[in-house]
């Protein structure tokens, strides 16, 4: 709402040309800081008269300086120098001069100067002053006053244009991680709620925001970001879904890209089930539009041949536009892109037929406007528009067969991504399976029995899983059958395994179906399994690094400073290590550590299947697993186990 319209809705029936529009304008200015507003209002020509006859009053001299000023020196109401400046904000005012006090007053006291930067193309000027005034004032503005939120807006706007000028990954060097926070801050607080900025302004703001993000390796905060205000996200954005895969990549935060693979996979559904249904949409669009053919001509053929305007219309729209040869087609024998062609055309074609006022803008014709809703009636017209709108609402945007490409493409990487993560994350959930089994089950076990019952698992398994590759693979693990007691030289591993071997046999003599107490055991069980993967690794590389005058380093995720690299063996490897840290390490270093005749890929394969199981279980998800999912889950654990005795060096 520009001045003028503000003032008018305060003093209805008040004029231009009024004293009381001439002291609103100067308060506006003075008290409120609104320079640019004022600016638009005198730089109108109808406002040039009104300043001519109050040129003798001192009141307005403010007023008569700013309308000279626009006669003389400024040619277009977009460009704003020093002499507006100096008014604005006093003689002595230095734009550059960023930590300086102005002696404009109100809310918008910022914004001309703001604005002088931004379209003067001094992009880092303008983000500090962004941080240094604006911020500050916008944070403390409260959003439920109208006055508060007006203002809000006109910041917003500008803030928008300037990161749009900011997309070049050069010029967002001018950009701190600091100016990110308070944007977020910004829209977080304040913005988000506020009424007078429209959803595509705040969905356009988003966008740029996650870009900046993205550049500026803020991968947390912008998967964050995302989680807060995702309905504020367009995935049929290809840009966008760029930018939230690589944050994706390295934000580490498996719960927050499991969210965002989901909504992804939604997308692709849509694109699917839209591709799977549309020939049942064209089907009932073009029933539609042929018959209210019929109708028009059953009923009103008399007005299609004897008036030209409608005669025109109708045969421009049925022939010339070629809607009745569309609705006639067999739409199973198209191609895809065809298909979708034509249901764009035929819903907006559509609209043709609904018009609530039935008259014609052009009583001549000349305006090209179908005159086919003058003989439709309302109820059948309502009827059509209810129906494109239900079809309207599942037609993605154009370019579907390269979105869906984008789209299967992102989801790939990101099952690539929640793998790792997952992995990074097993330990902990383990751990706190195991905790709760600590608390259930505290009786003991029999040591003997259980060794033999593990060696009886350990040596029965057969080479019949995915687990398994080649004939080479095969061969080893029918060797590392006769190996158990290399994988029990960890004490810890022997314990977790002998206790797991124990008590799943007891599970499966006493087991009965539906029985709740069985699954929670089960999960307390398998969580023994899982864990006694970890300490099989830790233990693997330490007595490695024993045997070795130096090793690569190990990246341990640490609360204090995030991804840490440490040696094997210290204090911070055996408090900090996880499994994402001994999938990473043999990712990128495992040539040395597996004999010498084992593929490291195939490894990292067989390895990412088992934890592949594990998270499609939603193991340490849920709080208890079903007793087929653990039977799948303990099998494919040990036939890990011995996969890795038989790969790893002697």
């Amino acid at each position: 709402m520009d001045i003028y319209q503000e003032f008018s809705a305060r003093h209805f029936g008040a004029y231009l040309d009024s004293e009381e529009f001439l002291d609103f304008m100067l308060r506006q200015w003075l008290l409120k800081g609104r320079h640019l507003d004022v600016c638009h209002v005198i730089d109108h020509p109808s406002f040039t008269k009104v300043i001519d006859e109050c040129r003798d009053d001192e009141r307005y001299a403010l007023l008569v300086e700013l309308s000279d000023l626009y006669g003389s020196e400024i040619t277009l109401a977009s460009q704003y120098n020093e002499t507006l400046l100096a008014l604005a904000y006093g003689e002595e005012f230095d734009p550059f001069e960023l930590d300086q006090d102005t002696k404009a007053k109100g809310d918008w006291r910022y914004h001309l100067w703001f604005y002088f930067f931004n379209n003067e193309g001094y992009v880092a000027e303008s983000w500090q002053l962004f941080n240094l005034k604006i911020y500050p004032l916008c944070a403390t503005l409260n959003n439920t006053r109208a006055d508060h939120m007006q203002t809000l807006v006109r910041y917003f706007n500008e803030l928008s244009v300037l990161m749009d000028k900011t997309r070049d990954p050069d010029i967002l060097e001018s950009v701190t991680k600091k100016t990110i926070m308070n944007l977020y801050d910004l829209f977080l607080q304040v913005v988000h709620n506020d009424t007078l900025i429209d959803f595509a302004t705040k969905r356009s703001f988003c966008k740029r925001l996650i870009h900046m993000m993205k550049y500026k390796e803020m991968h947390s905060v912008g998967l964050e970001f995302y989680i807060t205000f995702k309905d504020l996200f367009d995935l049929n954005d290809i840009p966008t879904v760029i930018s939230l895969v690589n944050l994706s990549k390295f934000a580490y935060d498996y719960h927050a890209v499991h969210v965002l693979h989901g909504d992804m996979r939604t997308v692709q559904y849509r694109i699917e089930k839209y591709k799977g249904d549309i020939v049942s949409q064209l089907t009932k669009i073009s029933e539609y539009i042929l018959r209210m053919k019929n109708v028009i001509e059953e009923h009103h053929g008399g007005k299609v041949n004897e008036d030209s305007f409608i005669q025109a219309d109708f045969n421009f729209f049925f022939y010339e536009c070629e809607i009745e040869e569309m609705c006639t087609a067999n739409f199973s024998e198209l191609p895809f892109e065809d298909q979708d062609a034509i249901l764009r055309n035929l819903l907006n074609a559509m609209i043709c037929f609904y018009k609530a006022d039935k008259t014609l803008t052009s009583e001549e014709g000349n305006v090209k406007e179908p005159a086919l809703n003058l003989l439709i009636g309302w109820e059948l017209g309502n009827e059509g528009m209810k129906l494109r709108n239900r079809v309207l609402s599942l037609v993605p945007d154009e370019g579907i067969e390269y979105r869906e490409i984008m789209i299967t493409d992102a989801l790939i990487q990101l099952d690539e991504f929640l793998t790792e993560f997952y992995l990074k994350d097993l330990s902990p959930d383990v751990e706190a399976v195991i905790q709760k089994a600590n608390q259930y089950d505290l009786e003991p076990i029999d040591p003997k029995q259980a060794m033999t019952l593990l060696e009886e698992t350990f040596t029965s398994l057969h080479p019949q899983s995915a687990l398994i590759f080649g004939e080479e693979e095969k061969e080893r693990f029918e060797k590392a059958g006769r190996q158990l007691p290399r994988l029990l030289k960890s004490n810890e591993v022997r314990r977790l395994l002998t206790t797991a071997e124990a008590k799943w046999r007891e599970l499966e003599k006493d087991f009965q179906p539906e029985n709740q107490q069985s699954s929670q055991k089960a999960t307390f069980i398998i969580a023994d399994y899982v864990k006694a993967v970890e300490e099989f690794f830790g233990h693997e590389l330490v007595k490695t690094r024993g045997g070795k005058q130096t090793m690569p380093l190990i990246d341990v995720a640490m609360p204090e400073s995030g991804l840490t690299s440490v040696e094997i063996g210290s204090e911070e490897y055996y408090h900090y290590v996880t499994l994402g840290s001994f999938y990473h390490y043999i990712s990128a270093n495992g040539t040395s550590l597996l004999k010498e005749n084992v593929d490291k890929v195939h490894v990292v394969e067989y390895l990412t299947h088992w934890v592949n199981s594990i998270r499609a279980s939603s193991f340490g998800k849920e709080a208890e697993l079903k007793i087929e999912t653990a039977q799948v889950l303990r099998r494919e654990t040990m036939i890990l186990l011995r996969r890795l005795v038989a790969d790893f060096a002697n």
